[in-house]
């Protein structure tokens, strides 16, 4: 592994924290495909460590997919601005391309047939997403447990913006299904991501403990991506 951006940019290093779920140094070398979701707002997404990432991913997998969470970022809008759905989807979107025009052409600079870049709605008309998500919302409706852990992780979203100061537009409770809703999304295209040869997610974060617990084999009728894939999680120093 080259360090080409430490040489050449003077970015902030990356590393690998761990896996989910664990698997040998050996598995993860064979692995040549991963992508990389980018969340809107999160300031590892900005700059040099934005870059870093990048570069990292390229220089490691033989093809990377990047992936803008732009249009996900709609139930955030409803949740912090009280939108309407028409209104917080064009102000995702436009999140998105704010968030492109601030790259600096760092994805078109290093766009090559190594470096795929989309955004979010273009995974959510794939069959393997439909069935993905039909599974999700009936194992929410059915399975006690597995709606628990959806909740407790959406919970936890909704404490993180109380704790940064960030008055909510609605009620608790309609910001934690509404944070529900948006993780049986993404959940969603990550398995249908998967099952398309995506297996492995980059990520400079903890993983979701509702993916936690799916890679322990928790829970019952989880759709196959979600089984087959690997989170990487990453760190930038």
């Amino acid at each position: 592994m080259s360090d080409l951006q430490s040489q050449n940019f003077d970015l902030p290093a990356v590393t690998v924290v761990k896996t989910t779920p664990p698997v040998s140094k050996e598995r993860l070398q064979s692995q040549r495909k991963c992508y990389m979701g980018i969340s809107l707002g999160n300031p590892v997404f900005q700059g040099g460590c934005l870059r870093a990432l990048v570069l990292w991913a390229t220089e490691n997998f033989d093809e990377t997919l990047v992936v803008v969470g732009d249009y996900l970022r709609r139930h955030n809008e409803r949740i912090l601005n009280g939108l309407d759905d028409d209104r917080a989807g064009a102000a995702a979107v436009k999140a998105g391309d704010i968030f492109l025009e601030q790259a600096g052409g760092l994805f078109e600079e290093l766009a090559n047939e190594r470096l795929i870049l989309t955004r979010w709605q273009e995974h959510l008309g794939s069959d393997e997403y439909e069935r993905a998500r039909a599974l999700l919302d009936n194992l929410f409706e059915s399975d006690a447990d597995f709606r628990a852990c959806v909740e407790k992780d959406a919970a936890a979203f909704v404490e993180r913006l109380d704790g940064r100061g960030r008055p909510l537009a609605v009620t608790t409770q309609q910001a934690i299904e509404g944070s529900c809703r948006y993780l049986l999304e993404e959940i969603a295209v990550f398995s249908a991501l998967a099952e398309q040869g995506w297996t492995v997610e980059l990520y400079p974060g903890p993983e979701l403990e509702v993916l936690v617990e799916i890679a322990k084999g928790t829970f019952e009728n989880i759709p196959q991506g979600l089984k087959d894939r690997i989170n990487i999680e990453l760190s930038t120093d």
